[in-house]
């Protein structure tokens, strides 16, 4: 997946549980074959998981369960800006969690 193939959106609500409609808009916004689909929790609008159902070329997860083998699966990665903000506060904390001066510490008490 190049940089080039990864989109934000605002939200993921569509007006229609009709999965042509989630291709042709897929098509519209030249997103690609595959399509990978990320939003923050696992409570996704019914009109979403009913059009990417039956879907092969269209998945959706959780933040959560965000992971390479799915990234590099698919052609074009699809995020809500909730979670942008969430993977940016992840990676932030694991990059400002270690100094020299303080070596690394069991259990993850401070994790977000």
């Amino acid at each position: 997946m190049a940089q080039e193939y990864l989109y934000v959106v605002d939200s993921l609500n569509i007006p229609s549980p009709d999965p042509q409609y989630l291709l042709d808009l897929i098509k519209q916004k030249h997103w690609g074959q595959s399509v990978l689909i990320v939003d923050i929790g696992d409570d996704f609008s019914e009109n979403i998981l009913q059009a990417t159902a039956n879907l092969k070329t269209v998945n959706i997860i959780p933040a959560v369960g965000l992971n390479v083998h799915s990234m590099l699966k698919h052609e074009a990665l699809v995020l809500t800006l909730d979670t942008v903000r969430f993977l940016e506060g992840k990676l932030l904390w694991h990059d400002e969690r270690f100094s020299a001066l303080y070596p690394f510490s069991l259990p993850y008490s401070d994790l977000p």
